[in-house]
């Protein structure tokens, strides 16, 4: 417990330079470094999890364990699918707890969930946080992932949800599912025979067809973008499953709303067509959508052309191209100004302006390129090296829709 002064003192200082206070005096009576890691750790969240950053009453841990967390609307999003898969009133355990974040948003539709984790301090952490936000009732164990599961009976919970620790002893990250702890792949037989419903949250960086062969009975998959970065990748397993599974790509925008999600099995994508846009029809006036980074990494890029009414640039580039601007495109939409060959005097015309750069199936890298034309980063216009399906390598000159670019200055 800490006294009335250190929480006085972090309520007067949320918002101050950490750096700085730790340099400075402070009162009599103030457990500096307890105050420190408060208002730290509220920064850190303030954003990621409003909701915890409004609470009274919130105590936060090392840095580590809230670099870790997930995101408020991400766990939210996640909550909302349990709750129309298993509905209201389900047993869940939560056996990797860390910040608790996402125990705590799947835990409102359950009627009995645990919340297990191996670090005491957690778990400290966990009881006064889940008591701060209306649900003293959940149950905090301190334990291994692996001793909680050795002392449950079979069927004893409705859902498992696990969020193995994916770095090494050394800090360095891990890819692997079997490098990660627990050790997922080693569980997965134990963790059915318990609940016949296991999430598992794993890296963005995973190679989603080397997980689908190490785990049976996946029946979802969840690729997790947040303001277009991908920030998870999400299995369900089910206890019998043995058909393809559902892959299923989302962003969700800084206010938490989802965008347009995009879902399909990968039989089911491969069998739509694969329409190519003709170079002849990238004229100024169309447009140019890129698809954000979940949406890439789910590569279900036949369903997207299908949803959207575009159609991609090339088999291996993946931009899309379309006559109008597509409504509801998982990503940015560009109007083309033009369309540069890739050759020396064409090139000439953009030496040293101030633009976007990006590279889509293309030999060099968007660094390579931006030293070669001298160009200044930002501005207006936005250029995507690529290759058309005449495999000609040109430079697509775009601007956003709706806004007017003004004449190009040289440096």
């Amino acid at each position: 417990m800490t006294n009335n002064l250190t929480e006085q003192f972090i309520r007067n200082n949320l918002t101050a330079d950490v750096r700085t206070l730790a340099l400075s005096s402070h009162p009599d009576g103030v457990d500096m470094q307890y105050a420190l890691t408060q208002i730290s750790g509220w920064q850190a969240v303030r954003l990621k999890v409003p909701l915890w950053a409004a609470a009274e009453g919130i105590v936060y841990p090392r840095h580590l364990s809230l670099e870790q967390c997930t995101s408020q609307y991400i766990a939210q999003y996640k909550a909302s699918f349990i709750e129309s898969l298993l509905g209201s009133g389900f047993k869940m355990a939560d056996i990797t707890g860390g910040m608790g974040v996402d125990c705590y948003f799947i835990s409102r539709s359950a009627s009995q969930v645990y919340y297990n984790e191996k670090s005491a301090g957690l778990c400290d952490c966990a009881r006064a946080n889940f008591k701060a936000l209306g649900r003293p009732e959940i149950m905090v164990n301190c334990s291994s992932a692996e001793d909680f599961i050795a002392r449950q009976q079979p069927d004893s919970l409705n859902l498992i949800y696990l969020d193995p620790a994916r770095r090494g002893d050394t800090g360095r990250k891990l890819i692997s599912i079997s490098d990660c702890q627990p050790d997922t792949v080693a569980l997965q037989d134990d963790l059915l025979h318990i609940a016949p419903n296991v999430m598992v949250k794993l890296s963005p960086m995973l190679d989603v067809s080397k997980a689908l062969t190490e785990l049976h009975n996946v029946s979802h998959v969840f690729i997790i973008g947040l303001e277009g970065e991908c920030k998870e990748i999400t299995l369900l397993l089910q206890r019998g499953f043995n058909a393809e599974p559902i892959i299923t790509a989302v962003d969700i925008k800084s206010d938490g709303t989802p965008e347009s999600a995009v879902s399909s099995a990968k039989s089911a994508d491969n069998a739509l067509p694969l329409p190519i846009a003709d170079p002849a029809g990238l004229e100024p006036g169309t447009f140019i959508s890129e698809p954000s980074a979940p949406y890439m990494t789910s590569a279900l890029f036949r369903t997207i052309a299908a949803q959207t009414g575009t159609a991609l640039l090339h088999p291996d580039t993946h931009l899309f191209w379309s006559k109008t601007e597509p409504a509801r495109f998982p990503g940015r939409t560009f109007m083309i100004e033009g369309v540069i060959p890739f050759d020396k005097k064409s090139l000439a015309s953009i030496i040293k302006t101030q633009a976007n750069l990006s590279v889509r199936n293309f030999p060099e890298s968007a660094p390579q390129l931006q030293r070669r034309l001298k160009l200044r980063d930002g501005g207006y216009r936005y250029l995507i090296a690529t290759t058309l399906a005449d495999s000609r390598r040109v430079l697509l000159d775009l601007c956003k829709p709706n806004i007017k670019q003004p004449d190009l200055q040289t440096i």
